[in-house]
């Protein structure tokens, strides 16, 4: 998913790192509205989607003993929210500290703040990733699909923030579609989408 270069509100002139840039929606998305930061969205969300597929959940969501695969999925989408959740917040951590510095200690956290957003786009695109390779997964039950639909849906609600662009959702469709077909003895659709 690909993002382009916007204002942070939350960080004044701070230069934008490859990662800031992951995590940046430009007003070329949404005209006449105010950029929106996929960073504000990771920071807020993290602790509230943790709880919305926990492993006693997804255990209730399995329909024989072998574990649907879109759990999986979910899980790790999950885990590499929460990662990045909690390097943002170093992150924010760090550049108070430097705000507040006195002049002699401004070069070493300034190396700190640096090599924290270097790490960041690591992280942003292996939960970019993540959330594609949810997508792409087709649910082996359809408690597996809904399960997928509620993250997708929940990720959305608590942050007002779309996991997918449109090919990301198309995707998504196709994956629910496919165990759905499977579930009721329809001809499963082999149309290709783009999964990259």
């Amino acid at each position: 998913m690909e993002h382009l270069h916007g204002p942070n509100p939350q960080h004044g002139a701070r230069p934008m790192s490859q990662a800031d840039s992951a995590y940046t929606t430009s007003r070329s998305i949404f005209p006449g509205g105010p950029s929106v930061r996929r960073r504000q969205f990771v920071t807020g969300g993290a602790a509230v989607l943790a709880g919305i597929i926990s492993p006693s959940r997804a255990e209730s969501v399995r329909v024989s003993t072998a574990p649907d695969p879109v759990l999986d999925a979910i899980e790790g989408h999950r885990r590499a929210f929460e990662e990045l959740g909690r390097l943002l917040a170093e992150q924010d951590a760090a550049e108070h500290e430097l705000r507040c510095a006195p002049g002699d200690r401004r070069p070493e956290l300034e190396a700190k703040l640096a090599a924290l957003c270097e790490a960041e786009g690591v992280l942003g695109r292996a939960e970019m990733k993540a959330s594609r390779r949810l997508a792409s997964t087709v649910p082996g039950s359809l408690k597996g699909a809904a399960a997928a639909l509620q993250y997708v849906r929940m990720c959305y609600e608590v942050g007002d923030y779309p996991l997918y662009e449109e090919d990301g959702y198309r995707l998504l469709l196709l994956s629910t579609e496919r165990a759905i077909c499977a579930a009721v003895g329809l001809a499963i659709p082999h149309r290709d989408v783009d999964s990259r």
